[in-house]
């Protein structure tokens, strides 16, 4: 049917709303490291996306997930890892707190929840090419609606409506990122891969893993509820 969406404080308020047979697509990492070694998922994303291997930040280590400020959370990750936490990563580790939580103590959400990074799926969608230009450029939010828009017929209607909601911290580039995590959601589950292929996890068992769907199998099985221009 046609794209609704809204806006939830926290992950866990989509949970009653859903069936087994949803998804929900997050780009918040999953699964987290308590050492130097690295999630594999984010090294592979980044030899993917030529041009923009930048835009995957690495994973923070679970040691950081404690801290009370950046300055602390800075000590964590250089004692457990050797490494400094950007500030890009400080800024999401309140969600990334908050969704490795509801995982660990929710089964429903551990069956629905799976990572994706929308320069990923983009990738994907765009037959496995990367964009272009920063997602913070309007040039470069005209790139990702173009390729939205093979996908997702309305996709500017919806986009139009979010917009003219002016809702505070919600900017165009996280739109953008939202519908094309939503458009890799509805792809049919043969369609959907992950990098890497064989995921490993971490000490609580979640997926250190991202998802995508395949522009060759998507040609042959269009996402479900979207059109194919």
């Amino acid at each position: 049917r046609r794209p609704d969406w809204g806006v939830a404080e926290k992950l866990e308020e989509l949970l009653p709303d859903v069936s087994g047979l949803d998804r929900i697509f997050v780009d918040i990492p999953i699964g987290l490291l308590t050492d130097r070694s690295g999630r594999i998922c984010d090294g592979v994303a980044r030899s993917m996306l030529r041009g923009r291997a930048s835009s995957v930040f690495s994973a923070p280590v679970r040691a950081v997930l404690d801290a009370t400020n950046y300055e602390d959370a800075k000590k964590r990750s250089k004692a457990a890892c050797g490494k400094m936490l950007s500030i890009q990563t400080w800024g999401i580790v309140r969600k990334i707190r908050e969704v490795d939580f509801l995982l660990r103590q929710n089964e429903k959400a551990r069956r629905l929840v799976r990572e994706v990074h929308p320069e990923l799926c983009f990738w994907a969608l765009n037959r496995r090419v990367s964009m272009t230009i920063s997602k913070k450029e309007a040039s470069g939010f005209e790139e990702r609606m173009r390729v939205l828009k093979v996908w997702l017929s309305e996709v500017e209607i919806v986009v139009t409506e979010i917009q003219r909601k002016r809702i505070p911290g919600v900017e165009r580039d996280d739109i953008a990122d939202a519908v094309v995590a939503a458009v890799t959601a509805l792809a049919d589950s043969s369609t959907l891969r992950t990098v890497p292929e064989n995921p490993s996890r971490d000490n609580f068992g979640l997926p250190m893993e991202m998802v995508y769907a395949d522009p060759d199998l998507l040609a042959k099985h269009p996402p479900k509820a979207v059109l194919m221009n």
